[in-house]
């Protein structure tokens, strides 16, 4: 049996070995996904030997689900130390920066052995985080099918204003109710809808990224994707309508993206250029005080953003003296000027990345620039292969009410593309035209 064909549950306390050369397995010891699985957190808790649990949550999910979590543990016989996120000025919502971490791990009661995340991608990134600095049991339990973290061994944090994936944890369990998922609201719906489509992108430029670089690919995963990719949209208009269903299957594959980043190693099963357009803006909203929209929505908007390019991108043929000539008059001061520009206080960070990454570096653009010339066909191939048309999935945003452009959440598309290669090594659309001289 393939892994795509697995369910979260087949995937538990096993090792696969695959093609790619890599042992796939997961650390998870417990998945349950289904009505009423909140009922058992107790006794997950006491099979991994917890006796005291450090709970987090924020106002919103500690009222969702944290506060029944916590009287199930009562009941269970098992004591609780609560911690609330805080929400910085400015902010609706907690941010996953170096200050959330700060005061969480404050806050922590040297009794608790056990850690119990309550709540969204925040929450989540944060008790992950906490688990690996504390070697301490996690457990989590989501409030919405919001987005594909859930059993991931990274997270998604700001540093030094730069957002960044960072490893961390993968949670020993996952206790995902489906009657709390249906009951969020359709807003956190949409989101795990948004970070799902966004496998698009991911899958068609990690192809790109190791026909173009040599990186690691593995098909089995990239399936794995493939398959809950065409599964949450199928059942997008059914989810967003709260059918428990269609969202048992939301949450199963945003639960899979998870486990094929921890399968990979690398967080390319699930990310590409979409996600680099939501952490830029992530960083703007952070530096400007002023909230951004759910991370699941601007990813949304990010792929549909990335589809309409690489429709362009059919119709471009590369000029191999345009780009030898593009690669050989890099500027880096004037690079260093457009990006103190943009980042404000988180430039020096960024330049510091590529002062080390060197991405920029004639030397290695000449060399990308060889192999994408006599692979361009190729590469056509695969964004054929991998892509859906922008406008099926714009008509698919505007029949669930999915945000479709940038301007509808107050940011800016084309300035941030522009600066989306300048974040991270990672060989994405922004990249690729770039290595042609078209950015």
């Amino acid at each position: 049996m393939r892994l795509c064909d697995k369910s979260p549950a087949d995937l538990i306390g096993k090792e696969f070995g695959c093609a790619c050369g890599k042992i796939h397995k997961t650390p998870l010891s417990y998945v349950d996904i289904s009505s009423g699985a909140i009922k058992k957190l107790p006794d997950v808790i006491k099979t991994l030997g917890g006796r005291n649990a450090y709970v987090i949550a924020d106002e919103n999910t500690l009222k969702a689900a944290g506060e029944y979590a916590v009287s199930l543990l009562d009941g269970g016989g098992i004591c609780s130390v609560v911690h609330l996120l805080g929400v910085e000025e400015g902010f609706e919502r907690p941010e996953p920066t170096e200050q959330t971490l700060g005061n969480l791990v404050m806050g922590y009661d040297k009794k608790c052995d056990i850690i119990v995340g309550v709540g969204g991608g925040v929450v989540n990134d944060m008790g992950k985080l906490l688990s690996k600095l504390g070697h301490i049991p996690y457990v989590y339990v989501p409030t919405a099918p919001s987005m594909d973290g859930y059993v991931s061994d990274s997270s998604s944090v700001i540093y030094n204003g730069v957002k960044s994936s960072v490893p961390s944890k993968c949670p020993d369990a996952l206790v995902c109710d489906t009657d709390i998922l249906a009951k969020a609201p359709k807003k956190l719906i949409l989101a795990g809808i948004g970070d799902m489509a966004a496998k698009l992108i991911s899958i068609c430029e990690w192809r790109i990224g190791a026909l173009v670089t040599g990186e690691y690919y593995c098909e089995e995963v990239a399936e794995i994707m493939r398959k809950y990719r065409r599964l949450v949209l199928d059942n997008a208009g059914a989810a967003v309508n709260g059918d428990k269903e269609a969202i048992k299957s939301i949450a199963e594959g945003l639960t899979l993206a998870g486990t094929a980043m921890t399968f990979a190693g690398v967080s390319r099963p699930a990310s590409g250029v979409e996600h680099y357009y939501s952490h830029l803006w992530d960083m703007r909203c952070l530096c400007e005080k002023r909230q951004c929209e759910l991370h699941g929505i601007q990813v949304g908007i990010g792929t549909l953003l990335a589809l309409e390019k690489y429709e362009k991108l059919k119709y471009i043929k590369p000029d191999k003296k345009k780009a030898e000539k593009a690669a050989l008059s890099f500027d880096r001061a004037e690079w260093e000027r457009s990006v103190r520009a943009y980042f404000g206080s988180s430039a020096d960070s960024i330049i510091k990345i590529e002062q080390r990454e060197g991405k920029y570096s004639p030397e290695k653009v000449l060399a990308r620039q060889k192999i994408i010339f006599d692979n361009w066909d190729k590469i056509l191939q695969i964004v054929e292969e991998e892509l859906i048309p922008a406008r099926e999935l714009c008509d698919l945003f505007i029949k669930i009410g999915h945000p479709t452009s940038a301007e509808e959440i107050g940011e800016d598309a084309e300035t941030a593309f522009c600066h989306t290669g300048d974040i991270r090594d990672k060989y994405i659309l922004s990249r690729l035209l770039y290595d042609i001289g078209e950015k």
